[in-house]
This record gives C-alpha cells, sequence and structure tokens, in this order.
C-alpha cells in the first residue's frame, strides 16, 4: 500500500517541530557537559540588558542544573516526536504549551520581580516558541484534515 503524500502544510509543521526540537536538544547536550556555556550566555543577555551577572556557586546549582537539562531535553524529544507524527502524538501538545507558557510568564514574574534581568528575554523567547509550535500543529493538523475531506472516500490520508 502506498502513502499519500504528506501535505504541504504538515510539511511545514514538521519542519518547524524539528528546528525547535534542535533548538533545544543541541543546548540541553551543551548545558549537561559543559554548564558553563549557559550561564556564559545568560550573563552577556543579562549585560545587554543592563543587569548584574549570575551568581551561583556550584555546589548550590546541582539540583536546578539536572532538572534544567531534563527540562529542556524533555522539551526537545516532545517535538522530535510533533515533527516525526503530529497526527499520532498530538496528544502532547496541551502539555508541551503548558510547560512553555508558564515558563514564559513565570520568567516574566520573576524579571518584574527583581530577579535577574535576562528573565525578559526568556519570557519573550519562551513567548515566542510556544506560540510557534501551537500554530506549527495546529496549521498541519488543518493540512490533514484538509487532504481527508479531499480525498475520495474520505479517509485520513497516512503522512
Amino acid at each position: 500500500m502506498s502513502r499519500a503524500p504528506l501535505p504541504k502544510e504538515a510539511a511545514v509543521a514538521r519542519a518547524v517541530h524539528a528546528f525547535i526540537a534542535f533548538q533545544f536538544i543541541v543546548p540541553a547536550l551543551s548545558y549537561a557537559l559543559q554548564p558553563s556555556i549557559a550561564v556564559d550566555q545568560l550573563n552577556q543577555v543579562s549585560a545587554l540588558l543592563g543587569g548584574a551577572p549570575l551568581t551561583v556557586h556550584e555546589h548550590q546549582g546541582y539540583p536546578w542544573h539536572m532538572l534544567a537539562v531534563g527540562n529542556v531535553m524533555t522539551l526537545g524529544f516532545m517535538n522530535v516526536l510533533l515533527a516525526w507524527d503530529l497526527r499520532r502524538f498530538q496528544g502532547i501538545l496541551p502539555g508541551l504549551l503548558f510547560l512553555k507558557g508558564f515558563s514564559s510568564l513565570y520568567s516574566l514574574w520573576l524579571g518584574l520581580a527583581g530577579g535577574p534581568r535576562f528573565f525578559f528575554a526568556i519570557f519573550l523567547l519562551d513567548g515566542v516558541t510556544a506560540v510557534a509550535m501551537w500554530a506549527a500543529a495546529r496549521y498541519g493538523l488543518r493540512g490533514f484534515a484538509r487532504s481527508a475531506s479531499a480525498s475520495p472516500s474520505g479517509a485520513t490520508v497516512a503522512p
């Protein structure tokens, strides 16, 4: 049985989710293997926004380091699943969007509460990422629905 071609919208969604997955997985690996790179980047963003450098003593950062790596790697994995088969894994979207949306809003709150200024950049980046994930998935799913309604039998077209 041959597979029907992937709808254009679904191909776009696949590319967006694959790109976002890459944007999570590479930093997660980098942070796992060389955490100083992430701290240096946060300090650069903070300096650009007129803030002070982050001061974390190594022994205080271990639990947060482990949680950050796990969180970001999970975000990457979830986007890999959506890039691989959007229809099959669309059920992970609410959790994925909640995680990024909450991260965005919590970063804004931390920035407004006097935390390091890089939280404003995290608010913006996480917010844009959440909207991009939602929009790409919605666009891709709409393409599947369109192609299913256009097929002679009305059956769903396999990717």
